[in-house]
């Protein structure tokens, strides 16, 4: 039937065009009515608006109001008054109350957060000195608090009658209808009953009204609350919302829908008129050539119009093969690519033809010509006969099968040398091919070390190395910053003759940024992942400064209110302990002080000797602390002659209203076993599980002093400076300048060469490890075989150069203008020369 249906094509024309104008009206006209656009949204965005500003000023008007009713409940309770007693004040309070309804309770609070007297009767006596907002009144005149899950008292108007900390001060508490302003204001301000208001502590709770309604339903605006003069911001925001007026949703307006009609019939005879004269040659096709001119010529016409077509069809197909040939060399470029950055070959098996297809790159790295093909019984003579078998089943179970398939085979040894088998194990790994999965694909890959690696590990194992990887980059980053700082300071402090206080400041952010050195590196060794065999090892470390950055971390997240103190003196010698031992066994002392209730944790050094093995005290058990007899054990400290650092932890009395717990062994455990590894004498006095406090000595060795230590004064040397950071290198030539070096600065190892061919009169070359393109011990590498007499020093952060740099002096960074000092001391010609 609906083969018999004819319909003309300007007809056809016509209602496309009009369906397209129709439907791109209907469009425009529902996407204005969802976006809301027009005056009534304007309208109640504007009113949300105004109603919000105007409750943010009434609510500082109210938050100001209370502040003078504290002075005038202050003036009624008269505090220095000693012959009003507490409960006359707490009766004034109560009928003070009861005239001013909006407050649900009033208190006059000690110094030390003791209510001395409150409505409430219950409070008085009581102590807020826990409360948090006690601790900001310390240092604040008026303070505005909230009170989290309490809806009667929103929030608190605490004032101080004198000094902030050291006078009596009165505590105001909101009843619940103090912010109660809505209603008020939309008389006030001619505003409709659908506004709502809504006001939001700091916090984000809500203090008065309502959340705010869904998105798209209401307009809304919020309003800071600014706070006055003598009382800050309170940080609250006041929330207005208003929905909008019945808006025109319904039909569009007569006039916009007669000119909506115009523009369809318009595009319907465009449409129609188009379609005509489209048509016209349809039609003369159809009905045959008018006469026989035509007639004659409609032959070569044809013709010419298939040659044509075919011509282009050819030249589309030529285009094609170039695109495919190009698409195909750009995967073959990815796998490539993929292959080098994996360790993975990738192989391609028909199963059907069993025939195995790979491709390999020449020695520069480029893709050979053409692909490599082989039978698959040749690959499998790769692999030792008896897993051909495995070899057929993994295979066979891939093209049943989605999914991964991994098989471990052992490889062939090739020629007459015994190849152990953990050397020769390949991991393959067969996937069916998406769509009709007629051919496989395959990764494989050696093993190392004859482990079986999944690839989770592997994937594992690379994530460590790029985060390593990263870490290491932005602890370099790090250690700049630190060095500019230093560098700075340091010249600031030596070229200018600072004031006391002046001095002291700048001590201070030294003190600092060495501590943010010891936070590098202690987030280095995490991230490294040092495993128990490098704890043992006896490197060298500075007591004083891995004692400091270690007790602000304790004290930070471990003691928390717990008084922490330092005794370590500056001036003693370097130990033969690493700084994460020491800072292991300082964090296990710590906690095992918090766990039983001690108040104090104090930690104090001084160089000591020890003449033999018995010369220290009587030998106790690790972990009870008990004295025992030298007869039953055996054993004591045991430490040979020589000189120690003697390290005293010793902690406070047991916390008042607090009972000891049941002593633990993990912490005082952990603690003996890390130093019997590197050696280091351990004597627990007390354990503070009784009444008294906790007391421990730690003995390490002291290292070996330099045999002659350089001296910071040498004559002028000419030093080239080799720093890609510009900050830094401009820090740095300004603390070398101010040691008295003439100094030539590079931005790179490639411009650092380019001075050097132009004079290489240097006494020492500074380098930074960390510089792109040419590193620190490349550029190091090539000076040393061109100028021999250039000393050269490179600057890293700890631990980050490698084996080959230790031909060369080193310097930490950060580091300050006195070991900068100190490394160029050692390379000056008279001390190379001596």
């Amino acid at each position: 039937m609906l083969d018999s249906v004819r319909i003309s094509l300007k007809v056809l024309n016509a209602a496309q065009l009009a369906l397209i104008a129709a439907g791109a009206l209907a469009l425009a006209w529902i996407g204005t009515a969802m976006l809301g656009a027009g005056p009534t949204a304007d309208g109640a965005q504007r009113a949300a608006l105004a109603g919000a500003r105007a409750f943010a000023e009434a609510v500082d008007a109210e938050l100001n109001g209370s502040v003078a009713d504290a002075l005038t409940v202050a003036l009624l309770l008269r505090p220095e008054d000693a012959a009003l007693g507490e409960a006359e004040r707490s009766a004034l309070l109560r009928d003070w109350l009861a005239l001013n309804p909006r407050y649900s309770d009033a208190a006059l609070i000690g110094p030390d957060g003791l209510v001395r007297a409150a409505a409430d009767r219950r409070r008085t006596g009581s102590s807020v000195a826990r409360q948090p907002w006690f601790a900001r009144a310390r240092h604040a005149g008026i303070v505005i608090a909230t009170n989290d899950g309490d809806e009667t008292a929103p929030f608190d108007v605490v004032l101080s009658l004198g000094m902030p900390g050291r006078a009596e001060r009165i505590q105001l508490r909101a009843g619940p209808g103090f912010l109660d302003l809505g209603a008020r204001l939309r008389q006030a301000l001619d505003l409709p009953d659908t506004v709502g208001f809504t006001v939001r502590g700091a916090d984000g709770r809500v203090l008065a009204g309502t959340p705010a309604a869904p998105w798209g339903e209401h307009r809304s605006a919020s309003v800071p609350v600014q706070g006055g003069r003598e009382r800050g911001s309170p940080g609250w925001i006041v929330t207005a919302s208003a929905p909008p007026a019945a808006a025109a949703g319904g039909l569009p307006d007569g006039r916009l829908l007669i000119l909506a009609l115009a523009v369809v019939g318009g595009a319907a005879g465009l449409g129609y008129v188009l379609g005509g004269r489209a048509a016209q040659p349809l039609q003369r096709l159809a009905e045959g050539a008018a006469g026989p001119e035509e007639a004659a010529a409609s032959p070569v016409r044809e013709i010419a119009a298939l040659s044509e077509a075919v011509s282009g069809r050819s030249q589309s197909t030529d285009a094609a093969l170039a695109l495919a040939g190009t698409g195909l060399d750009r995967i073959k470029g990815r796998l490539q690519t993929f292959e080098a950055m994996s360790g993975w070959t990738c192989w391609e098996i028909d199963p059907e033809t069993r025939q195995v297809v790979w491709s390999d790159s020449d020695r520069t790295g480029t893709m050979s010509a053409p692909d490599h093909a082989t039978d698959l019984a040749d690959l499998a003579a790769w692999f030792e006969p008896a897993d051909h078998a495995l070899l057929d089943l993994t295979l066979d179970a891939a093209r049943r099968a989605d999914g991964p398939h991994d098989v471990v085979l052992r490889a062939r040894a090739e020629g007459e040398e015994a190849v152990p088998e953990a050397e020769r194990r390949v991991l393959v790994r067969f996937l069916r091919e998406a769509g009709d999965g007629r051919r496989i694909h395959a990764l494989s890959r050696a093993i190392e070390g004859g482990v079986s690696e999944s690839p989770a590990g592997l994937n594992e194992r690379r994530r460590n190395t790029v985060l390593r990887r990263v870490t290491d980059g932005i602890v370099h980053d790090f250690n700049d910053v630190l060095t500019i700082v230093q560098a700075n300071l340091a010249t600031l402090r030596r070229r200018h003759g600072l004031n006391p206080e002046p001095a002291r400041l700048v001590d201070a952010a030294l003190s600092g940024a060495e501590r943010g050195a010891a936070l590098t590196r202690r987030m280095l060794s995490l991230v490294r992942g040092e495993d128990e065999a490098s704890l043992g090892t006896l490197a060298e470390s500075d007591v004083g400064t891995t004692v400091e950055a270690a007790l602000a971390f304790l004290q930070a997240n471990v003691l928390r209110d717990v008084p922490v103190l330092n005794r370590v003196p500056g001036d003693l010698p370097r130990v033969l302990c690493a700084e994460r031992i020491l800072e292991l066994v300082l964090l296990n002392l710590a906690v095992h002080v918090r766990d039983h209730g001690l108040y104090g944790f104090a930690v104090g050094a001084v160089e000591d000797v020890a003449s033999g093995p018995k010369t220290t005290s009587q030998a106790a058990d690790p972990v009870s602390a008990k004295p025992l007899a030298e007869a039953e054990t055996g054993l004591n400290l045991g430490l040979p002659p020589g000189s120690y650092v003697r390290l005293l932890i010793a902690s406070g009395q047991p916390e008042p209203g607090r009972r000891a717990e049941a002593p633990s062994r993990t912490a005082l455990e952990t603690a003996a076993r890390l130093l019997a590894e590197i050696g280091a004498g351990w004597r627990p006095v007390c354990d503070g599980t009784g009444d008294e406090a906790f007391v421990a000595e730690i003995w390490l060795k002291a290292a070996e002093p330099r045999a002659e230590e350089p001296v910071f004064w040498q004559p002028a040397l000419r030093v080239l400076l080799v720093e890609s950071d510009g900050l830094v290198r401009a820090s740095l030539a300004e603390a070398l300048t101010e040691l008295g070096h003439d100094v030539v600065q590079a931005a790179s190892g490639e411009h650092a060469l380019a001075r050097l061919g132009e004079d290489a009169a240097f006494d020492a070359m500074v380098a930074d490890q960390s510089m792109p393109v040419m590193t620190g011990l490349q550029l190091a590498a090539t000076v040393v075989e061109r100028y021999p007499e250039i000393r050269i020093i490179l600057a890293s952060p700890h631990g980050h150069l490698p084996e080959a740099a230790r031909q060369f002096l080193q310097l930490d960074k950060p580091f300050r203008p006195d070991d900068l000092a100190a490394v160029l001391s050692a390379a000056a010609p008279q001390v190379r020369a001596a």
